[in-house]
């Protein structure tokens, strides 16, 4: 190779012992380099500057959606424990409302017991009372009667002193 190199007048004379023209080959060459340059910076690099914009867009929408998942997935649990939390508190105001009718109700028969054994215990009185001033006016007719059929049985036999003691004893026997 360094034979060919040092034959040839031009550095790149080598090359048209086999049919390529360096010259044109160089040319080719800036022209080429010009080109990929020119497609760099005007081409290749916008491109590459969109699809990383838009692939920049895209995870910052799949990093927003699942950020957004999240957040819902967090309301949706703030939203479960606050019903779970209506719920408990429903239950609670609901069994201290039957509490409170049953303690109601309950009051309620307590009073009507109290008052029933009370106007009960109002009719016994009365009717003991009743009874007793029942049977004290019959002993006093029964006396009177008593009396009475003794002094027409015994009037013309016994003196007024002895009708007096009859009564009296009489009297006493019915007190008994």
């Amino acid at each position: 190779m360094y034979a060919i190199l040092a034959a040839s007048e031009s550095p790149l004379g080598f090359l048209s012992e086999f049919g390529v023209e360096w010259q044109l080959l160089v040319s080719q060459g800036l022209s080429f380099a010009i080109v990929a340059t020119a497609l760099y910076y005007f081409v290749f690099r916008p491109v590459t500057q969109a699809a990383q914009k838009r692939q920049d867009e895209i995870k910052k929408g799949l990093d927003d959606a699942k950020k957004a998942a999240e957040e819902l997935a967090n309301a949706k649990k703030i939203a479960d424990e606050k019903l779970n939390q209506a719920i408990a508190e429903s239950s609670k105001i609901l069994k201290e409302a039957r509490e409170q009718a049953k303690a109601s109700i309950d009051r309620a028969v307590q009073e009507a017991n109290e008052r029933s054994a009370e106007i009960r215990a109002k009719n016994e009185a009365q009717l003991e009372s009743d009874r007793l001033r029942i049977k004290q006016e019959l002993r006093s007719e029964l006396a009177d009667l008593v009396v009475k059929a003794a002094q027409q049985a015994v009037e013309d036999i016994l003196t007024d002193e002895q009708r007096a003691r009859l009564a009296e004893n009489a009297a006493k026997k019915i007190d008994l």
